[in-house]
């Protein structure tokens, strides 16, 4: 359905925040795959390079609910000010400064303030700019551009690395970083003149009262538990991937590669399901689909020890739980409302870094005391098998089924009116 009054720049928009969002998930997986030439160039040992990926994490938690806050006082464009001026501002700090670790360190941990004022507007976007019918496409956009940021430093900071050296790298990323905050404060803007079509209602400002309700409200409850899970699954697994598949033989390389593909399957998945979610005008379908395929894939990933039959598995789990995210948090937001965006994402965001930073940590624990990556991951099947019978109580939200196009059609009818 095509809407009149809808702004033909909510693109320009869309698009000019893609490359900022690529720049911070750029920032966090500088060293991800070149830990052990970072361990050698500062002479440091292996925790202090995954404290320096951790960082994300932690300044998430403590940041993600201010962040919040700020989009929802005070708006999106804001927000986006403060997420790419410190990602580009520290993000050149650490480069100048790349041969001091502990400045490097400290550069790391402000750049990673920023990344919840620019991840915790990705709903806050399509419903300041864009019809509901088209809002899944919008957030999935912006959800691919995190996807290419974890893929990106898997390509570039390697070659860098052995071609120019370590500073290379992270001065490559600053100059990435400092143009892209350049595209996105030129251009973005709040929201257009005509707001899409949608609904009007008063929305609630970011509160203690707001967030009550957020927790009573029970179809948020279920996108946030299935978040929780999936997010943190998400988490393990690409952080952990060398380890859950190198004792079947698979070499580091061999596994960066599987890595990539999971990642980039998850890019076209991010492409892909969202827009098929618009068009069809459902989402709940789309979260039970992905998470019982799950299953039998994260089984596939622990026990095939197939190099090329990997290769396929994790392409497929890739598509599956990165293409759904978007969709998920897409309905969250909209079974939240009248609660903000900023408020309903950055909670769900806040708990899949709560649940990251604990599953990595229990997975380390676990496969340490048992000496083997099998009860770690029969864990992780077993809390995804569980999230199945919570995707079948989910409903779809009454913004995308009775009550949308009611307000489409309101919408066309006033914009007629206007015209005339």
């Amino acid at each position: 359905m095509k809407h009149s009054n809808v702004s033909p720049y909510r693109w320009v928009i869309l698009f000019s925040i893609v490359p900022i969002i690529i720049s911070t998930e750029m920032m966090w997986l500088s060293l991800a795959p070149i830990s052990s030439l970072a361990e050698g160039f500062y002479g440091v040992s292996g925790i202090w390079i995954t404290l320096f990926t951790m960082s994300y994490m932690i300044m998430f938690v403590i940041f993600s609910i201010p962040a919040s806050w700020v989009i929802d006082r005070y708006g999106y464009r804001f927000s986006l000010i403060i997420g790419a001026v410190l990602t580009a501002f520290f993000g050149m700090t650490r480069a100048y400064f790349a041969d001091s670790f502990p400045l490097v360190m400290l550069s790391q941990f402000l750049i990673a303030i920023g990344q919840p004022f620019l991840l915790n507007i990705s709903t806050k976007v399509p419903a300041n700019w864009f019809p509901i019918s088209e809002r899944a496409t919008a957030a999935g956009i912006l959800t691919m551009a995190q996807y290419l940021g974890f893929a990106l430093p898997m390509v570039i900071a390697p070659v860098k690395a052995a071609t120019s050296g370590l500073p290379s790298v992270f001065m490559t990323f600053a100059i990435i970083a400092s143009i892209s905050a350049v595209i996105s404060i030129v251009f973005s803007r709040e929201k257009p003149a005509i707001p899409p079509p949608g609904p009007k209602a008063e929305k609630e400002d970011f509160s203690i009262d707001s967030m009550k309700k957020l927790f009573q409200n029970k179809a948020y409850l279920l996108a946030l538990l299935v978040c929780f899970v999936s997010i943190g699954v998400f988490n393990t697994i690409l952080t952990l991937i060398e380890s859950i598949l190198l004792p079947r033989g698979i070499t580091s390389m061999e596994a960066g590669i599987i890595g990539a593909v999971f990642v980039i399957a998850g890019v076209v998945g991010a492409i892909i399901l969202p827009i098929l979610s618009d068009k069809l005008h459902i989402r709940v379908p789309f979260f039970v689909t992905s998470i019982t395929a799950l299953v039998p894939l994260y089984l596939g990933l622990t026990l095939v020890s197939n190099f090329s039959f990997l290769l396929l598995i994790a392409g497929i789990a890739g598509f599956s739980i990165m293409g759904a995210a978007p969709i998920l948090f897409q309905h969250g937001s909209e079974v939240a409302y009248p609660t903000q965006e900023g408020t309903s994402l950055g909670t769900i965001l806040l708990m899949g870094q709560i649940s990251g930073v604990a599953f990595v940590f229990l997975f380390e624990v676990l496969a340490a005391g048992t000496h083997s990556i099998l009860p770690p991951m029969l864990a992780i099947i077993a809390i995804t098998a569980a999230e199945i019978p919570i995707t079948l109580k989910m409903k779809e939200s009454p913004l995308l089924t009775s009550q949308a196009p009611l307000w489409n059609e309101k919408e066309a009818q006033s914009g007629k009116r206007g015209a005339q």
